[in-house]
């Protein structure tokens, strides 16, 4: 009985058992990191499945699963941590600090594990960019973010976006620019401040040759991938709203211009200008009490309001991801409202069939801007508020210095001052508004034909929608000027429709042997095509006080429009070898065809091969402080075609001859005008010491750009035109350096610091019959054969003859003399180009706040002080108002070596040139600036729980807070010098010119998820 019983009671419990293997149940717990603090967004899958679940704010989880299921609990920056499923319905796991160099890094080819690479990629994710101070262009907070990524922005103009060039200088007149691919929609440098940062997942910067060559043509000077962020299977909904309001002001100057006495004295000192022609005290008196800070009376204090909403979640078969974001900022100008942009982004991921993925990536954004004029004329508010003198009002007052009103008891604006026109009228009379709608994303199919192979189909595009007005309101200052005191009023309008797509096809091939032999192969082919579309129409004669429309216009004026397309098709393979961890080897080779090159030379071959090895996955490296160590090589080759979409082609326009119509030659061609192709190589080493204390990488490359693309001129008796082609080559080489430290990371209190360091060369290396060349972009530069990439090209300073205070320069031999005409000499080793750049942070936590602050730094650039050669015109101007060295000018009694020269004044004219084009105004570029600072705390769970909400920031940030600039007087960030004088073509930082200033912002900031 006792047997039967036994054996029934088997049957039972192994019945039991079953049911309870093939049930369901809920899984609930925990997940902290190594101090017992919650990580939330930590991930938990079960193994051999896709179903999983986010932790939420508190780390807190729940699951369904199986007894005998093995859920995986995994958290960027710590090592995975698997645990079966049994009887306890309750799992808590901590999790430990992982390899930090195995961060998951996205590439042209997808997400791989960051000792999986054999490339040189720098990653910024999410998280990085929450620690810089906000901006709303993504290029702008890459600044120091990124080894070998040297970010200037281009101007302080509201949603203006930067220069990034990518090691070094990739082209002389084929562009610099990197490549832009968002969720794999291709998109221009310009087009990048439609992008919400706070979409952003993942920022992958691709810097060698092997990481580059799968793009072909498009990645010659580098790329930059940006993914955006997308649902989480099986993760409820969360919603997102952050909010934030901003001021800003303009960097204040490290100089000091004169006031109002102090103007009106130098005017006496040289006999010249208002203050020399004053008959008596009480006229001097009332000038000195009029005292204008120009500043004050041109500009503002910015405000800046920021509003982001979105909503992330997703299904067992579908994932989405939605935001809306509105950035409103007036700007600094006062007259000017300077810029809003409205965005919008829907991801969605379908999981069809168990074997086709279908998702989209769409975004949406709309930007308004109004423009001051960026000109070196009256009519640019930034010249005018250091040109006019400060005893100058801009309203009308009158003898006692009171305002005069008119009839309707309104100002009078001044239009009497000395630089002949008011720049206020200019503001609110001529006005400028820029209007841009864009459109961008992608659509895919992604089929899993077997566990090892798979197919991907993709189409992706950009459309841009671009309208500029220009008004020159009917009796304004400008309009009466211009039409003979007639109130007539004008207006251009003209835009441009700019679409770009491309389709790609790739197939996927992956095995697996042993689990030692990992290989990939990847085959796809690429069609690129851009349609862009151009219009401009004119009128004249506007009413009053009337609508602004074209169709008002009582004379229609003139009309254009132009067109042009451009394609590229390609094909590509690629193949990725891993053995056990420790050998990984990489190859690709691509061949494009341009539409953009000659009937002989469409198309081009680009290749890579790069490797790595895994030092510390070997069984024989067995050393204690050394966690990790990665040793990498690459090399190969990419190509550019950023020229024009018909530079191979010869071209006739009409023109008049003898009288008649004639049909001539605009552009000669070449069916020979090829690729210009860079070849690079690299080596690279990246550790980790201490338990990954202590982390960082050593790279060094050396890149060459042959065949560039440079402009011929030919014999005026052939037409005098230039003809482009293959003419040049250069070299750039550098190195770059990373490190981070964990200070402190196993206490409550968790401190690090990180920062970057790169060094950069580049030299000319060949040019057409090794002739120098002056180029469209070369206002003080020049290209030559053994110098450095638009090294300048002006005469040398000789500094002031102490024995009568002449201006001394050196002519080309050497000799001094105070005529420095056509003296111009080529200044070895300084170009607008800094030889070192680099940042340092560091990051502090404590319980709920947060502390960050950022540092960049950069050195051994030149930038031509314009502003400088006009602020210190030695009297040659002195209708404009100077800094207050201007005082310090050569005298009998003054002859030491840091004195001006002698200036222009009433009884004197001096037969040599005081203030030319010269080295006393080029200046060392130089600077340090505390580039962000930002102060958080997070809201902790038992408040936040009350209030039902998963999580509550509030934080308090700054941008450029502090500058120091040992040798240029001014802003050191210069990018455009001028907008509207370097039209095309620009050299970065050559020269300053009074663009739109860089500013400082003050912002306060909400974070709120639910």
């Amino acid at each position: 009985m006792k047997t039967k019983f036994s054996g029934i009671l088997t049957l039972l419990l192994a019945f039991v058992v079953q049911i309870s293997f093939a049930q369901e149940k809920t899984i609930s717990g925990t997940v902290s990191d190594e101090m017992g603090l919650p990580l939330p967004t930590a991930t938990v899958i079960i193994k051999g499945t896709t179903s999983g679940v986010s932790t939420d704010f508190d780390g807190n989880y729940t699951i369904k699963a199986k007894t005998g299921d093995v859920l995986n609990f995994s958290y960027v920056g710590y090592a995975t941590v698997s645990r079966t499923v049994g009887t306890s319905n309750t799992i808590n796991v901590s999790l430990q600090p992982d390899n930090a160099l195995e961060e998951v890094v996205i590439t042209a080819l997808g997400a791989r594990q960051k000792d999986e690479l054999t490339s040189a990629v720098s990653n910024v994710s999410a998280e990085d960019l929450e620690k810089i101070a906000p901006s709303v262009s993504i290029d702008n907070m890459l600044q120091g973010q990124a080894a070998g990524v040297q970010v200037t922005a281009q101007n302080g103009k509201p949603g203006q976006t930067a220069f990034i060039r990518i090691r070094g200088i990739g082209s002389i007149n084929a562009g610099n620019e990197p490549l832009y691919i968002v969720d794999g929609a291709q998109m221009d440098e310009s087009f990048v401040n439609g992008i919400n940062p706070s979409d952003i997942e993942n920022i992958s910067v691709l810097k060698d040759a092997a990481s580059t060559s799968i793009y072909g043509a498009r990645g010659g000077n580098g790329v930059v991938l940006v993914t955006t962020k997308r649902g989480k299977v099986n993760k409820g909904a969360q919603f997102s709203l952050s909010s934030r309001v901003s001021s800003t002001r303009k960097i204040k100057d490290n100089f000091e211009m004169m006031d109002a006495a102090q103007k009106l004295q130098y005017e006496r000192e040289l006999g010249l200008g208002t203050g020399a022609g004053l008959a008596n005290q009480a006229d001097y008196n009332r000038l000195v009490d009029r005292n204008t800070d120009w500043q004050d009376e041109l500009l503002k204090d910015g405000f800046i309001q920021s509003i982001n909403f979105s909503a992330v979640g997703g299904e067992e078969k579908i994932n989405y991801f939605f935001s809306v974001g509105n950035d409103e900022d007036s700007g600094i100008i006062q007259d000017i409202d300077a810029y809003n942009r409205t965005t919008a982004r829907l991801n969605v991921d379908y999981q069809a069939k168990d074997w086709v993925k279908i998702g989209t990536s769409l975004g949406f954004s709309s930007m308004k801007t109004g423009d001051p004029r960026d000109r070196n004329n009256a009519q640019n508010p930034i010249r005018a508020m250091y040109d006019y003198n400060p005893y100058e009002t801009k309203w009308v007052v009158d003898g006692d210095n009171n305002l005069v009103l008119d009839a309707n008891g309104n100002k009078i604006l001044n239009e009497n001052l000395l630089a002949g026109y008011p720049v206020t009228a200019e503001l609110t009379g001529n006005t400028t508004d820029r209007f841009y709608t864009r459109i961008f994303g992608n659509g895919f199919l992604d089929f899993t034909l077997t566990d090892k192979l798979s197919f991907k189909t993709q189409v992706s595009g950009v459309y841009e929608r671009y309208r500029r007005e220009n008004f020159l309101h009917p009796g304004s200052v400008l309009d009466l000027i211009v039409n003979s005191q007639i109130p007539t009023g004008s207006k251009i309008e003209n835009g441009s429709f700019d679409l770009t797509y491309s389709w790609l096809n790739k197939v996927t091939y992956n095995t697996d042997i042993n689990d030692i032999h990992r290989l990939q192969f990847n085959v796809f082919s690429e069609y690129v095509n851009n349609d862009f579309r151009s219009y401009s129409a004119t009128g004249k004669g506007f009413p009053l006080g009337g609508p602004s429309t074209l169709n008002v216009a009582a004379t229609p004026d003139a009309v254009g429009g132009s067109r042009s397309q451009y394609t590229l098709f390609s094909l590509a393979a690629n193949v990725d070898y891993n053995y056990d961890g420790r050998y990984i080897l990489n190859a690709t080779v691509r061949r494009d065809g341009s539409s953009r090159f000659g009937e002989n030379t469409k198309y081009g071959n680009f290749y890579s091969g790069s490797l790595a090895w895994n030092v510390d996955n070997e069984d024989f490296f067995n050393v204690d402080a050394i966690n990790t160590l990665r040793l990498r090589a690459s090399a190969g080759t990419s190509g550019n075609d950023q020229i024009g979409n018909y530079s191979a082609q010869t071209l006739y326009g009409f023109n008049a001859y003898n009288g008649n119509n004639a049909l001539v030659p605009a552009q000669y061609g070449s069916a020979d005008l090829g690729w210009e192709q860079n070849f690079s190589y690299g080596v690279g080493v990246e550790f980790g010491l201490f338990e990954n204390r202590v982390r960082g990488l050593v790279d060094y490359y050396n890149r060459t750009t042959s065949d560039l693309l440079l402009s011929q001129r030919y014999s005026y008796t052939l037409g005098g035109f230039s003809i482009l082609g293959n003419l040049g080559e250069m070299v750039n080489k550098g190195l770059e350096f990373e490190l981070s430290v964990d200070i402190l990371r196993d206490t409550e209190l968790k401190w690090s610091v990180n920062g970057n360091v790169n060094l950069y060369d580049n030299e000319v290396t060949k040019l057409v019959n090794d002739e120098d060349l002056f180029t469209a972009s070369n206002f003080y530069t020049i290209l030559r054969v053994g110098e450095e990439v638009d090294s300048y090209y002006i005469t040398e300073y000789a500094g002031v003859n102490p024995a009568n205070g002449e201006a001394l320069y050196y002519d080309t031999e050497g000799n001094i003399t105070n005529n420095p005409n056509g003296n111009e000499k080529l200044l070895s080793g300084k170009s607008p180009y800094a030889k070192l750049d680099g940042s340092f942070a560091t990051n502090l936590a404590y319980k709920g706040f947060d502390l960050s602050a950022n540092f960049y730094f950069k050195t051994g650039n030149y930038i031509y002080n314009l502003m400088e050669q006009n602020m210190l015109n030695d009297g040659t101007d002195i209708n404009s108002n100077q800094r207050v060295e201007a005082f310090n000018y050569w005298t009998p009694g003054t002859t030491n070596s840091d004195v001006l020269p002698r200036p222009t004044s009433a009884s004197y004219s001096p037969d040599f040139d005081t203030n030319t084009a010269s080295t006393r105004f080029l200046q060392k570029g130089d600077y340090i600036r505390l580039r962000s600072l930002q102060l958080g705390y997070n809201l902790p769970s038992k408040f936040t729980d009350k209030l039902s909400l998963d999580a509550l920031r509030v934080y308090a940030a700054g941008n450029n807070l502090w500058t120091y600039a040992p040798h240029y007087k001014g802003d050191p960030e210069v990018g455009i010098g001028s907008g509207e004088t370097q039209e095309g073509s620009v050299t970065p930082g050559e020269f300053s010119l009074y663009s739109y200033p860089t500013t400082r912002t003050l912002s306060f900031g909400i974070d709120v998820k639910f």
